[in-house]
């Protein structure tokens, strides 16, 4: 009896250890699942906390694997309509309440922290997966370093949906891990248009 019970025991650790998937494999099947598409589109709702203050934006979002953002700001209100556009090597603005616009040439770099499509370029330095269930539906939370991290930007945490992938939120946390930034995606959608002119 002792020798079937040891068996049944060996048996069920070798059978839950083989089907556990690893992060690695996580990783993969989500760069599987991204590859399929040029980019997306979404609104995010930004809070940001400096010095004990929340401010508030909402933005519509939209990002193209050529290395090409869209954004355009609906709140605040004084804000409204403004629109940011960077290409890879320049950024322009248009903000419509002044009537007026700007072009930026030869960006040699953009913190990027903000963008999702930021997340799913850098994905492979993901450092650690953890999972959470929220209203009933299983997240993955990838964390990874900020690439120029400081004492306010250190880490980067992002909660994606475990059957599709789809981004519900990223954290943006500093060296103590307090939440310095979050957003909150809605309306998330990606997008396998060929066309990547905003």
């Amino acid at each position: 009896m002792k020798k079937l019970l040891l068996f049944i025991l060996i048996t069920m650790v070798l059978v839950t250890s083989c089907s556990k998937v690893t992060d690695e494999e996580i990783i993969k099947k989500i760069e599987t699942t991204i590859g399929k598409f040029n980019g997306y589109t979404c609104k995010s709702n930004i809070k940001t906390y400096t010095e004990g203050k929340e401010s508030i934006y909402v933005v519509e979002e939209t990002y193209m694997k050529t290395n090409k953002f869209k954004l355009e700001i609906l709140k605040p209100e004084e804000s409204k309509g403004c629109i940011i556009i960077y290409d890879g090597d320049k950024v322009f603005l248009e903000h419509p309440s002044i009537e007026q616009s700007i072009s930026i040439k030869t960006i040699k770099t953009l913190n990027k922290q903000f963008f999702i499509g930021n997340f799913f370029e850098n994905i492979s330095l993901t450092k650690s997966i953890d999972s959470e269930k929220i209203n009933d539906e299983e997240y993955l939370i990838l964390t990874m370093d900020i690439e120029d991290k400081n004492k306010y930007r250190n880490i980067q945490k992002i909660w994606l949906k475990k059957k599709d992938f789809v981004p519900y939120k990223l954290n943006i946390l500093d060296a103590d891990e307090n939440p310095n930034v979050e957003i909150i995606y809605e309306d998330f959608k990606f997008v396998n248009n060929n066309d990547d002119d905003f």
